[in-house]
Protein backbone atom coordinates (compact mmCIF):
# COMPACT_ATOMS: atom_id res chain seq x y z
CA UNK A 1 0.00 0.00 0.00
CA UNK A 2 2.71 2.22 0.73
CA UNK A 3 4.39 1.76 -2.54
CA UNK A 4 1.11 2.44 -4.46
CA UNK A 5 0.49 5.52 -2.49
CA UNK A 6 3.67 7.05 -3.34
CA UNK A 7 2.96 5.67 -7.00
CA UNK A 8 -0.07 7.77 -7.06
CA UNK A 9 1.48 10.87 -5.54
CA UNK A 10 4.70 10.62 -8.38
CA UNK A 11 1.74 10.70 -11.09
CA UNK A 12 -0.36 13.70 -9.64
CA UNK A 13 2.74 15.52 -9.32
CA UNK A 14 3.96 14.22 -12.79
CA UNK A 15 0.97 15.72 -14.49
CA UNK A 16 0.98 18.85 -12.41
CA UNK A 17 4.63 19.43 -13.97
CA UNK A 18 3.29 18.59 -17.00
CA UNK A 19 0.93 21.26 -17.46
CA UNK A 20 3.67 23.88 -17.60
CA UNK A 21 6.53 21.80 -18.82
CA UNK A 22 6.14 22.32 -22.27
CA UNK A 23 8.18 19.62 -23.39
CA UNK A 24 8.15 20.39 -27.34
CA UNK A 25 10.03 23.31 -26.92
CA UNK A 26 13.21 21.25 -25.93
CA UNK A 27 14.88 17.98 -27.03
CA UNK A 28 16.37 17.23 -23.45
CA UNK A 29 12.75 17.85 -21.69
CA UNK A 30 11.17 15.17 -23.63
CA UNK A 31 14.67 13.21 -22.89
CA UNK A 32 13.63 13.55 -19.43
CA UNK A 33 10.25 13.15 -19.95
CA UNK A 34 11.14 10.01 -21.55
CA UNK A 35 13.38 8.57 -18.48
CA UNK A 36 10.98 9.67 -15.82
CA UNK A 37 8.07 7.60 -18.02
CA UNK A 38 10.28 4.20 -17.26
CA UNK A 39 10.89 5.05 -14.11
CA UNK A 40 6.80 4.80 -13.61
CA UNK A 41 7.03 1.64 -15.73
CA UNK A 42 9.47 -0.03 -12.82
CA UNK A 43 7.26 1.22 -10.20
CA UNK A 44 4.11 -0.30 -11.77
CA UNK A 45 6.44 -3.07 -12.28
CA UNK A 46 6.75 -3.05 -9.16
CA UNK A 47 3.24 -2.91 -7.86
CA UNK A 48 2.34 -5.73 -10.07
CA UNK A 49 4.84 -8.06 -8.73
CA UNK A 50 3.76 -7.14 -4.87
CA UNK A 51 0.01 -7.65 -5.90
CA UNK A 52 0.86 -10.42 -7.95
CA UNK A 53 2.76 -12.25 -4.48
CA UNK A 54 -0.70 -10.87 -2.58
CA UNK A 55 -2.57 -12.67 -4.87
CA UNK A 56 -1.07 -15.70 -4.84
CA UNK A 57 -1.28 -15.70 -1.16
CA UNK A 58 -4.88 -15.50 -1.28
CA UNK A 59 -5.18 -18.54 -4.20
CA UNK A 60 -3.07 -20.38 -1.68
CA UNK A 61 -5.56 -19.73 1.22
CA UNK A 62 -8.72 -20.38 -1.13
CA UNK A 63 -6.93 -23.78 -2.13
CA UNK A 64 -6.77 -24.60 1.30
CA UNK A 65 -10.00 -23.56 2.15
CA UNK A 66 -11.33 -25.19 -1.29
CA UNK A 67 -14.20 -28.03 0.29
CA UNK A 68 -14.43 -30.33 -3.00
CA UNK A 69 -10.00 -30.18 -3.08
CA UNK A 70 -8.57 -29.77 -0.19
CA UNK A 71 -9.80 -31.03 2.71
CA UNK A 72 -8.53 -34.45 1.86
CA UNK A 73 -7.41 -36.51 -0.63
CA UNK A 74 -10.50 -38.29 0.14
CA UNK A 75 -13.15 -35.24 -0.77
CA UNK A 76 -12.12 -34.60 -3.81
CA UNK A 77 -15.10 -36.28 -5.42
CA UNK A 78 -16.83 -34.76 -2.72
CA UNK A 79 -20.25 -33.67 -3.60
CA UNK A 80 -22.02 -30.22 -2.65
CA UNK A 81 -24.85 -31.98 -1.57
CA UNK A 82 -25.90 -32.13 2.16
CA UNK A 83 -26.14 -35.55 3.25
CA UNK A 84 -22.80 -36.55 1.05
CA UNK A 85 -21.11 -33.61 3.44
CA UNK A 86 -22.31 -34.68 6.79
CA UNK A 87 -21.26 -38.67 6.05
CA UNK A 88 -18.38 -37.60 5.24
CA UNK A 89 -17.36 -35.26 7.68
CA UNK A 90 -19.16 -38.28 10.29
CA UNK A 91 -15.72 -39.81 9.82
CA UNK A 92 -13.79 -38.56 12.99
CA UNK A 93 -10.28 -38.10 11.30
CA UNK A 94 -11.94 -36.19 8.45
CA UNK A 95 -13.32 -33.70 11.05
CA UNK A 96 -10.13 -33.14 12.39
CA UNK A 97 -8.93 -32.43 9.42
CA UNK A 98 -11.16 -30.16 8.36
CA UNK A 99 -11.15 -28.37 11.69
CA UNK A 100 -7.55 -27.85 11.06
CA UNK A 101 -7.69 -26.32 7.73
CA UNK A 102 -10.65 -24.19 8.48
CA UNK A 103 -9.22 -22.94 12.00
CA UNK A 104 -8.72 -19.50 13.25
CA UNK A 105 -4.89 -19.34 11.93
CA UNK A 106 -6.25 -18.58 8.50
CA UNK A 107 -8.09 -15.39 9.99
CA UNK A 108 -5.56 -13.53 10.37
CA UNK A 109 -3.99 -14.06 6.89
CA UNK A 110 -7.40 -13.70 5.20
CA UNK A 111 -7.91 -10.48 6.69
CA UNK A 112 -4.69 -8.53 6.08
CA UNK A 113 -4.89 -10.12 2.29
CA UNK A 114 -7.90 -8.78 1.46
CA UNK A 115 -7.71 -5.79 3.61
CA UNK A 116 -4.62 -4.30 1.49
CA UNK A 117 -6.44 -3.72 -1.31
CA UNK A 118 -7.64 -0.35 -2.53
CA UNK A 119 -11.44 0.62 -2.93
CA UNK A 120 -13.57 1.70 -5.83
CA UNK A 121 -14.15 -1.47 -7.82
CA UNK A 122 -16.99 -0.53 -10.15
CA UNK A 123 -19.08 -3.01 -11.72
CA UNK A 124 -18.22 -3.28 -15.65
CA UNK A 125 -14.99 -1.39 -15.33
CA UNK A 126 -13.08 -2.57 -18.08
CA UNK A 127 -9.53 -3.52 -15.54
CA UNK A 128 -10.82 -7.26 -15.22
CA UNK A 129 -12.76 -6.45 -11.89
CA UNK A 130 -15.84 -8.29 -12.88
CA UNK A 131 -15.50 -11.51 -11.39
CA UNK A 132 -15.77 -9.81 -7.87
CA UNK A 133 -19.53 -9.17 -9.08
CA UNK A 134 -21.31 -10.75 -5.61
CA UNK A 135 -25.03 -10.03 -6.68
CA UNK A 136 -26.67 -9.14 -10.19
CA UNK A 137 -28.77 -7.10 -7.66
CA UNK A 138 -26.34 -4.54 -6.77
CA UNK A 139 -25.16 -1.83 -9.06
CA UNK A 140 -21.70 -1.09 -7.83
CA UNK A 141 -19.22 -3.55 -5.81
CA UNK A 142 -16.99 -2.01 -3.64
CA UNK A 143 -14.25 -3.84 -2.08
CA UNK A 144 -15.82 -2.67 1.38
CA UNK A 145 -18.56 -4.91 0.50
CA UNK A 146 -16.27 -7.80 0.19
CA UNK A 147 -14.12 -7.46 2.93
CA UNK A 148 -17.77 -7.14 5.28
CA UNK A 149 -18.43 -10.58 3.56
CA UNK A 150 -14.96 -12.28 4.31
CA UNK A 151 -15.42 -10.96 7.92
CA UNK A 152 -18.54 -12.05 8.15
CA UNK A 153 -17.81 -16.17 7.45
CA UNK A 154 -13.83 -15.83 8.92
CA UNK A 155 -15.81 -14.83 12.45
CA UNK A 156 -17.84 -18.19 11.45
CA UNK A 157 -14.95 -20.26 10.76
CA UNK A 158 -13.98 -23.11 13.54
CA UNK A 159 -11.58 -22.02 16.56
CA UNK A 160 -8.57 -23.27 18.48
CA UNK A 161 -11.19 -24.42 20.89
CA UNK A 162 -12.98 -26.39 18.24
CA UNK A 163 -9.39 -27.77 17.04
CA UNK A 164 -9.16 -28.55 20.78
CA UNK A 165 -12.17 -30.22 20.71
CA UNK A 166 -12.03 -32.43 17.91
CA UNK A 167 -8.55 -33.86 19.68
CA UNK A 168 -10.67 -34.74 22.65
CA UNK A 169 -13.26 -36.80 20.83
CA UNK A 170 -10.45 -39.03 19.11
CA UNK A 171 -8.86 -39.73 22.32
CA UNK A 172 -12.52 -40.50 23.87
CA UNK A 173 -13.24 -42.99 20.85
CA UNK A 174 -9.71 -44.64 21.41
CA UNK A 175 -10.43 -45.01 24.88
CA UNK A 176 -13.78 -46.11 24.70
CA UNK A 177 -13.38 -48.47 21.59
CA UNK A 178 -9.64 -49.44 22.46
CA UNK A 179 -8.69 -48.36 19.48
CA UNK A 180 -4.74 -48.36 18.74
CA UNK A 181 -3.13 -44.90 18.08
CA UNK A 182 -1.29 -46.61 14.92
CA UNK A 183 -5.12 -47.85 13.38
CA UNK A 184 -6.35 -44.55 13.86
CA UNK A 185 -2.91 -42.62 12.71
CA UNK A 186 -3.02 -44.72 9.15
CA UNK A 187 -6.76 -44.22 8.38
CA UNK A 188 -7.95 -47.47 9.85
CA UNK A 189 -10.80 -46.50 11.94
CA UNK A 190 -13.68 -49.00 10.86
CA UNK A 191 -13.81 -51.09 8.14
CA UNK A 192 -14.97 -50.28 4.12
CA UNK A 193 -14.46 -46.72 5.18
CA UNK A 194 -12.15 -44.45 3.76
CA UNK A 195 -10.10 -42.22 5.94
CA UNK A 196 -6.98 -40.56 5.23
CA UNK A 197 -3.75 -40.89 7.51
CA UNK A 198 -2.59 -38.24 9.84
CA UNK A 199 0.68 -36.43 9.47
CA UNK A 200 3.57 -36.58 12.14
CA UNK A 201 2.85 -33.21 13.04
CA UNK A 202 -0.94 -34.19 13.88
CA UNK A 203 0.04 -37.49 15.55
CA UNK A 204 2.28 -35.24 17.58
CA UNK A 205 -0.70 -32.69 18.37
CA UNK A 206 -2.76 -35.48 19.41
CA UNK A 207 -0.23 -36.88 21.76
CA UNK A 208 0.42 -33.46 22.95
CA UNK A 209 -2.87 -33.31 23.63
CA UNK A 210 -2.88 -35.55 26.03
CA UNK A 211 0.04 -35.35 27.58
CA UNK A 212 -1.66 -32.12 28.68
CA UNK A 213 -4.43 -34.05 30.08
CA UNK A 214 -2.14 -36.02 31.99
CA UNK A 215 -2.77 -39.23 30.18
CA UNK A 216 0.78 -40.34 29.38
CA UNK A 217 0.36 -43.86 28.16
CA UNK A 218 -1.90 -42.82 25.32
CA UNK A 219 0.10 -39.84 24.88
CA UNK A 220 3.26 -42.33 24.66
CA UNK A 221 1.90 -44.46 22.00
CA UNK A 222 0.65 -41.10 20.04
CA UNK A 223 4.73 -39.93 20.12
CA UNK A 224 5.89 -43.39 18.88
CA UNK A 225 3.61 -43.22 15.60
CA UNK A 226 4.23 -39.34 15.21
CA UNK A 227 8.17 -40.99 15.23
CA UNK A 228 7.12 -43.32 12.84
CA UNK A 229 5.08 -41.44 10.49
CA UNK A 230 8.34 -38.79 10.21
CA UNK A 231 10.20 -40.96 8.88
CA UNK A 232 7.86 -41.91 6.52
CA UNK A 233 7.36 -39.10 5.49
CA UNK A 234 10.72 -38.30 4.57
CA UNK A 235 11.38 -41.81 2.70
CA UNK A 236 8.23 -40.49 0.68
CA UNK A 237 10.24 -36.99 0.19
CA UNK A 238 13.55 -39.28 -0.82
CA UNK A 239 11.36 -41.59 -3.15
CA UNK A 240 10.25 -37.62 -4.92
CA UNK A 241 13.75 -36.73 -4.80
CA UNK A 242 14.87 -39.90 -6.54
CA UNK A 243 12.15 -39.61 -9.22
CA UNK A 244 13.47 -35.77 -10.29
CA UNK A 245 10.00 -34.21 -9.92
CA UNK A 246 8.96 -31.59 -7.41
CA UNK A 247 5.98 -31.32 -5.06
CA UNK A 248 3.53 -28.77 -5.93
CA UNK A 249 2.86 -27.17 -2.25
CA UNK A 250 4.24 -28.37 1.00
CA UNK A 251 0.79 -29.94 2.40
CA UNK A 252 2.65 -29.39 6.06
CA UNK A 253 2.72 -25.60 5.34
CA UNK A 254 -0.76 -25.46 4.16
CA UNK A 255 -2.04 -27.05 6.85
CA UNK A 256 -0.78 -24.35 8.74
CA UNK A 257 1.47 -26.80 10.28
CA UNK A 258 5.75 -27.36 10.67
CA UNK A 259 6.86 -30.61 10.14
CA UNK A 260 8.06 -31.90 13.84
CA UNK A 261 11.54 -32.66 14.00
CA UNK A 262 12.75 -36.35 15.30
CA UNK A 263 14.44 -34.60 18.28
CA UNK A 264 11.01 -33.23 19.01
CA UNK A 265 9.00 -35.91 18.40
CA UNK A 266 12.09 -38.18 21.46
CA UNK A 267 11.78 -34.98 23.89
CA UNK A 268 7.56 -35.82 24.62
CA UNK A 269 8.21 -39.74 24.24
CA UNK A 270 11.16 -39.47 26.78
CA UNK A 271 8.97 -37.28 28.87
CA UNK A 272 5.69 -39.31 28.71
CA UNK A 273 8.13 -42.50 29.91
CA UNK A 274 9.34 -40.52 32.30
CA UNK A 275 6.16 -39.66 33.96
CA UNK A 276 5.42 -43.13 33.78
CA UNK A 277 7.87 -44.21 36.22
CA UNK A 278 9.62 -45.98 33.15
CA UNK A 279 12.87 -44.62 33.51
CA UNK A 280 14.99 -47.23 31.81
CA UNK A 281 12.99 -46.70 28.68
CA UNK A 282 13.01 -42.65 29.22
CA UNK A 283 16.91 -43.19 29.28
CA UNK A 284 17.57 -44.77 25.60
CA UNK A 285 15.07 -42.53 24.32
CA UNK A 286 16.83 -39.42 25.67
CA UNK A 287 20.32 -41.07 24.86
CA UNK A 288 19.11 -40.94 21.13
CA UNK A 289 17.56 -37.27 21.76
CA UNK A 290 21.25 -36.49 22.82
CA UNK A 291 22.56 -38.09 19.34
CA UNK A 292 20.43 -36.27 17.39
CA UNK A 293 20.87 -32.79 19.46
CA UNK A 294 24.34 -32.91 21.04
CA UNK A 295 23.91 -29.50 22.70
CA UNK A 296 20.54 -30.51 24.53
CA UNK A 297 21.55 -28.93 27.75
CA UNK A 298 17.89 -29.90 29.17
CA UNK A 299 18.49 -33.76 27.75
CA UNK A 300 21.56 -34.00 28.99
CA UNK A 301 20.32 -32.69 32.62
CA UNK A 302 17.54 -35.43 32.08
CA UNK A 303 19.87 -38.31 31.23
CA UNK A 304 21.34 -37.73 34.52
CA UNK A 305 18.64 -37.81 36.61
CA UNK A 306 17.45 -40.90 34.64
CA UNK A 307 20.50 -42.68 35.60
CA UNK A 308 20.32 -41.43 39.38
CA UNK A 309 16.41 -42.97 39.85
CA UNK A 310 17.77 -46.02 38.52
CA UNK A 311 20.64 -46.59 40.71
CA UNK A 312 18.29 -45.97 43.52
CA UNK A 313 15.74 -49.06 42.23
CA UNK A 314 12.69 -46.30 41.60
CA UNK A 315 10.86 -47.03 38.06
CA UNK A 316 9.35 -49.95 36.82
CA UNK A 317 9.53 -51.59 33.52
CA UNK A 318 6.74 -51.51 30.86
CA UNK A 319 3.56 -49.94 30.96
CA UNK A 320 1.35 -50.40 34.26
CA UNK A 321 -1.73 -52.82 33.93
CA UNK A 322 -4.48 -51.08 34.01
CA UNK A 323 -5.57 -50.40 37.88
CA UNK A 324 -8.85 -52.11 38.82
CA UNK A 325 -11.33 -49.66 38.65
CA UNK A 326 -12.59 -48.91 42.73
CA UNK A 327 -14.85 -46.15 42.96
CA UNK A 328 -18.28 -46.85 41.40
CA UNK A 329 -17.93 -44.15 38.82
CA UNK A 330 -14.68 -46.15 37.46
CA UNK A 331 -16.87 -49.05 37.65
CA UNK A 332 -20.01 -47.63 35.98
CA UNK A 333 -17.52 -46.17 33.52
CA UNK A 334 -15.96 -49.46 32.70
CA UNK A 335 -19.04 -51.31 32.25
CA UNK A 336 -20.63 -48.42 29.83
CA UNK A 337 -17.80 -48.78 27.62
CA UNK A 338 -17.94 -52.45 27.55
CA UNK A 339 -21.45 -52.07 26.36
CA UNK A 340 -20.55 -49.41 23.78
CA UNK A 341 -18.11 -52.05 22.29
CA UNK A 342 -20.36 -54.83 22.67
CA UNK A 343 -18.40 -56.97 25.12
CA UNK A 344 -21.57 -57.13 28.05
CA UNK A 345 -20.00 -58.78 31.17
CA UNK A 346 -23.52 -58.94 32.71
CA UNK A 347 -25.78 -61.81 32.79
CA UNK A 348 -27.73 -61.68 29.41
CA UNK A 349 -31.40 -62.17 29.41
CA UNK A 350 -33.24 -65.65 28.04
CA UNK A 351 -33.52 -65.04 24.54
CA UNK A 352 -37.51 -66.35 25.47
CA UNK A 353 -38.17 -62.84 26.79
CA UNK A 354 -36.96 -61.14 23.78
CA UNK A 355 -39.33 -61.85 21.13
CA UNK A 356 -40.66 -59.52 18.25
CA UNK A 357 -44.42 -58.82 17.26
CA UNK A 358 -47.12 -56.88 15.71
CA UNK A 359 -48.75 -53.91 17.72
CA UNK A 360 -52.09 -52.47 17.98
CA UNK A 361 -52.22 -49.81 20.56
CA UNK A 362 -54.92 -48.27 19.19
CA UNK A 363 -57.21 -47.99 16.09
CA UNK A 364 -54.92 -45.74 14.12
CA UNK A 365 -52.56 -49.15 13.81
CA UNK A 366 -55.31 -51.51 13.27
CA UNK A 367 -54.76 -51.13 9.47
CA UNK A 368 -50.83 -50.97 9.46
CA UNK A 369 -49.71 -52.65 13.07
CA UNK A 370 -46.38 -51.67 15.03
CA UNK A 371 -43.50 -53.48 14.35
CA UNK A 372 -41.97 -54.23 18.16
CA UNK A 373 -39.37 -56.38 19.72
CA UNK A 374 -38.76 -56.36 23.68
CA UNK A 375 -35.26 -55.90 24.39
CA UNK A 376 -35.72 -56.07 27.95
CA UNK A 377 -38.66 -57.36 29.80
CA UNK A 378 -37.95 -56.10 33.09
CA UNK A 379 -37.96 -53.26 33.34
CA UNK A 380 -39.77 -52.96 29.93
CA UNK A 381 -37.79 -51.79 27.07
CA UNK A 382 -39.75 -51.79 23.46
CA UNK A 383 -38.39 -50.93 20.17
CA UNK A 384 -40.70 -49.93 17.43
CA UNK A 385 -40.25 -49.99 13.72
CA UNK A 386 -40.96 -47.23 11.43
CA UNK A 387 -42.77 -45.52 13.44
CA UNK A 388 -41.68 -42.16 11.37
CA UNK A 389 -41.27 -41.89 7.64
CA UNK A 390 -37.88 -40.47 5.86
CA UNK A 391 -39.87 -37.53 5.03
CA UNK A 392 -41.03 -36.45 8.32
CA UNK A 393 -37.20 -37.04 9.10
CA UNK A 394 -36.18 -34.53 6.42
CA UNK A 395 -39.01 -31.90 7.66
CA UNK A 396 -37.53 -32.19 11.16
CA UNK A 397 -33.97 -31.81 10.81
CA UNK A 398 -34.97 -28.61 8.96
CA UNK A 399 -36.63 -27.39 11.06
CA UNK A 400 -34.51 -27.96 13.94
CA UNK A 401 -31.13 -27.28 12.09
CA UNK A 402 -31.46 -23.39 12.48
CA UNK A 403 -32.55 -23.71 15.92
CA UNK A 404 -29.43 -25.98 17.47
CA UNK A 405 -27.87 -25.14 20.28
CA UNK A 406 -25.10 -26.53 22.69
CA UNK A 407 -26.81 -29.17 24.18
CA UNK A 408 -27.47 -28.17 28.61
CA UNK A 409 -27.76 -30.52 31.40
CA UNK A 410 -29.33 -29.74 35.40
CA UNK A 411 -26.81 -29.00 37.72
CA UNK A 412 -28.06 -31.31 40.74
CA UNK A 413 -27.05 -29.03 43.52
CA UNK A 414 -27.50 -25.62 41.59
CA UNK A 415 -30.60 -26.82 39.42
CA UNK A 416 -29.17 -24.23 36.99
CA UNK A 417 -28.64 -25.71 32.80
CA UNK A 418 -25.22 -25.99 32.52
CA UNK A 419 -23.15 -27.19 29.63
CA UNK A 420 -21.53 -30.52 30.06
CA UNK A 421 -18.28 -32.49 29.58
CA UNK A 422 -20.00 -35.65 29.88
CA UNK A 423 -22.47 -34.42 26.86
CA UNK A 424 -21.25 -33.25 23.57
CA UNK A 425 -24.06 -32.98 21.28
CA UNK A 426 -26.52 -29.76 20.43
CA UNK A 427 -30.36 -29.94 20.26
CA UNK A 428 -33.38 -28.25 19.15
CA UNK A 429 -37.01 -27.80 21.03
CA UNK A 430 -40.25 -28.17 18.82
CA UNK A 431 -43.49 -27.36 20.05
CA UNK A 432 -45.67 -30.40 18.83
CA UNK A 433 -48.04 -27.47 17.52
CA UNK A 434 -45.85 -25.67 15.42
CA UNK A 435 -46.43 -27.39 12.58
CA UNK A 436 -48.22 -29.75 10.78
CA UNK A 437 -45.59 -32.60 10.98
CA UNK A 438 -44.72 -32.08 14.53
CA UNK A 439 -48.41 -31.86 15.58
CA UNK A 440 -49.10 -35.67 13.42
CA UNK A 441 -45.81 -37.07 15.06
CA UNK A 442 -47.05 -36.09 18.72
CA UNK A 443 -50.31 -37.36 17.75
CA UNK A 444 -48.89 -40.26 17.17
CA UNK A 445 -46.62 -40.62 19.93
CA UNK A 446 -50.35 -40.37 22.07
CA UNK A 447 -51.47 -43.35 20.28
CA UNK A 448 -49.23 -45.64 20.61
CA UNK A 449 -47.83 -45.15 23.85
CA UNK A 450 -51.53 -44.77 25.24
CA UNK A 451 -50.01 -41.96 27.38
CA UNK A 452 -51.22 -38.25 27.31
CA UNK A 453 -49.57 -35.22 25.99
CA UNK A 454 -51.26 -32.92 28.36
CA UNK A 455 -48.23 -32.26 30.27
CA UNK A 456 -45.19 -34.38 28.22
CA UNK A 457 -42.30 -31.54 27.17
CA UNK A 458 -41.61 -29.97 23.70
CA UNK A 459 -40.02 -32.48 20.80
CA UNK A 460 -36.33 -31.97 21.35
CA UNK A 461 -34.32 -33.09 18.30
CA UNK A 462 -30.62 -33.60 18.97
CA UNK A 463 -27.83 -33.67 16.39
CA UNK A 464 -24.23 -35.13 18.29
CA UNK A 465 -21.06 -33.96 17.08
CA UNK A 466 -17.53 -35.10 16.73
CA UNK A 467 -17.27 -38.66 18.93
CA UNK A 468 -20.51 -37.12 20.25
CA UNK A 469 -21.82 -39.19 23.97
CA UNK A 470 -23.90 -38.28 26.60
CA UNK A 471 -22.52 -40.44 29.64
CA UNK A 472 -24.71 -42.16 32.37
CA UNK A 473 -27.43 -40.49 33.50
CA UNK A 474 -31.19 -40.87 34.72
CA UNK A 475 -33.83 -38.93 32.56
CA UNK A 476 -35.88 -38.93 35.98
CA UNK A 477 -35.39 -36.21 38.22
CA UNK A 478 -33.53 -37.35 41.80
CA UNK A 479 -34.93 -36.53 45.19
CA UNK A 480 -32.21 -34.94 46.54
CA UNK A 481 -31.64 -32.42 43.54
CA UNK A 482 -32.26 -28.87 44.00
CA UNK A 483 -35.55 -28.15 41.88
CA UNK A 484 -35.69 -32.20 39.76
CA UNK A 485 -39.05 -31.35 38.77
CA UNK A 486 -41.77 -29.44 38.43
CA UNK A 487 -44.58 -29.68 41.61
CA UNK A 488 -47.53 -29.16 39.22
CA UNK A 489 -46.23 -31.81 36.51
CA UNK A 490 -44.50 -33.79 38.00
CA UNK A 491 -41.33 -35.90 37.38
CA UNK A 492 -40.46 -37.65 34.11
CA UNK A 493 -42.42 -40.91 34.00
CA UNK A 494 -41.48 -41.76 30.74
CA UNK A 495 -39.43 -41.24 27.34
CA UNK A 496 -39.50 -42.37 23.56
CA UNK A 497 -36.29 -41.74 21.61
CA UNK A 498 -37.00 -41.55 18.01
CA UNK A 499 -33.63 -42.73 16.10
CA UNK A 500 -33.78 -40.08 12.69
CA UNK A 501 -30.53 -41.82 10.89
CA UNK A 502 -28.75 -44.49 10.83
CA UNK A 503 -24.96 -44.29 12.26
CA UNK A 504 -21.91 -46.54 11.10
CA UNK A 505 -20.72 -47.30 13.98
CA UNK A 506 -20.80 -46.26 17.67
CA UNK A 507 -23.70 -43.96 19.42
CA UNK A 508 -25.39 -47.02 20.52
CA UNK A 509 -28.19 -45.99 23.91
CA UNK A 510 -26.57 -48.44 26.47
CA UNK A 511 -28.38 -49.63 29.56
CA UNK A 512 -25.46 -49.70 31.79
CA UNK A 513 -27.51 -51.47 35.08
CA UNK A 514 -29.29 -54.33 33.26
CA UNK A 515 -26.68 -54.70 29.98
CA UNK A 516 -29.24 -53.50 27.48
CA UNK A 517 -28.10 -52.09 23.91
CA UNK A 518 -29.98 -50.62 21.52
CA UNK A 519 -28.24 -49.61 17.96
CA UNK A 520 -29.83 -46.78 15.97
CA UNK A 521 -32.09 -47.57 13.65
CA UNK A 522 -33.28 -45.13 11.12
CA UNK A 523 -37.48 -44.55 11.89
CA UNK A 524 -37.32 -46.67 14.81
CA UNK A 525 -38.09 -45.49 18.28
CA UNK A 526 -36.86 -46.91 21.93
CA UNK A 527 -39.88 -46.26 24.66
CA UNK A 528 -39.20 -46.93 28.54
CA UNK A 529 -41.08 -46.08 31.52
CA UNK A 530 -38.47 -44.13 34.10
CA UNK A 531 -40.70 -44.54 36.54
CA UNK A 532 -41.95 -47.14 38.33
CA UNK A 533 -45.61 -47.80 39.26
CA UNK A 534 -45.16 -46.19 42.78
CA UNK A 535 -44.08 -42.85 41.61
CA UNK A 536 -40.51 -43.67 43.00
CA UNK A 537 -37.26 -44.03 40.01
CA UNK A 538 -36.42 -46.78 38.70
CA UNK A 539 -32.79 -47.37 38.90
CA UNK A 540 -32.41 -49.75 36.17
CA UNK A 541 -33.05 -46.93 33.30
CA UNK A 542 -29.71 -45.53 34.11
CA UNK A 543 -28.56 -45.41 30.30
CA UNK A 544 -25.85 -43.25 28.30
CA UNK A 545 -25.33 -42.69 24.62
CA UNK A 546 -22.21 -43.98 23.64
CA UNK A 547 -19.32 -42.03 21.27
CA UNK A 548 -20.10 -41.66 17.44
CA UNK A 549 -17.49 -43.59 15.64
CA UNK A 550 -18.16 -42.65 12.42
CA UNK A 551 -21.24 -41.40 10.80
CA UNK A 552 -23.99 -38.23 12.21
CA UNK A 553 -26.58 -39.42 14.71
CA UNK A 554 -29.57 -37.96 14.65
CA UNK A 555 -32.23 -38.02 17.48
CA UNK A 556 -35.56 -36.68 18.86
CA UNK A 557 -36.60 -37.28 22.40
CA UNK A 558 -40.08 -36.67 24.03
CA UNK A 559 -40.25 -36.58 28.14
CA UNK A 560 -44.11 -37.16 29.62
CA UNK A 561 -44.76 -36.21 32.74
CA UNK A 562 -46.65 -37.64 35.54
CA UNK A 563 -49.66 -35.18 35.56
CA UNK A 564 -52.39 -36.58 33.28
CA UNK A 565 -51.30 -40.27 33.23
CA UNK A 566 -53.35 -40.97 36.10
CA UNK A 567 -55.71 -42.93 33.94
CA UNK A 568 -52.99 -43.84 31.78
CA UNK A 569 -50.96 -45.56 34.17
CA UNK A 570 -52.38 -45.62 37.32
CA UNK A 571 -50.50 -46.72 40.37
CA UNK A 572 -50.57 -50.13 41.66
CA UNK A 573 -51.80 -51.14 45.38
CA UNK A 574 -48.69 -51.43 46.42
CA UNK A 575 -45.68 -49.46 46.86
CA UNK A 576 -43.21 -51.61 45.02
CA UNK A 577 -39.63 -50.64 45.08
CA UNK A 578 -37.86 -47.19 46.63
CA UNK A 579 -35.42 -44.74 45.34
CA UNK A 580 -32.40 -45.06 47.16
CA UNK A 581 -29.25 -43.23 47.38
CA UNK A 582 -26.41 -45.49 45.39
CA UNK A 583 -23.91 -42.57 45.35
CA UNK A 584 -24.68 -41.59 41.43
Amino acid sequence: MALLSFIITWLLLFQQKNINAEYYTAVIDITKAWRLSQELVSDLNSYIALEERRLNRIRKVVKVLDANGSISDASSTLSQQNNDLEEYLGNPINAYLTMKRLSSSWKSQISQLVNNVPNGFQKGDTDGSDYLNISDAQNTITMNTIRSRVKQHTDMLPGDNDVSGAVDAILRLQSTYKLPARQLAYGQLVDNLSTPQLSAAQCLEVGRHAYSQGDFEQSEEWFRVAYDRLFDELEQKKEVDAQGTTIASDETEENGETEPTVGQILDYLAYSLGRQGRYAEALNVTRLLIEEEPTNTRAINNEAFYVEQIDRGEGRIGPNPRSQATSKHDQETELYESLCRNENPLPTVPSRHLTCQYYTPHAFFRIGPIKEETLNPDPRIVMWYDLIFPSEIEKIKELATPRLRRATVKNPVTGNLEVAFYRTSKSAWLPHSMTEITDQISQRIRAVTGLSLETAEDLQVGNYGLGGHYAPHFDFGRKREKDAFEVKNGNRIATIIFYLSDVQAGGATVFNRIGTRVVPKKGAAGFWFNLLPSGEGDLRTRHAACPVLAGSKWVMNLWFHERGQEFHRPCELERGAIETDDGF
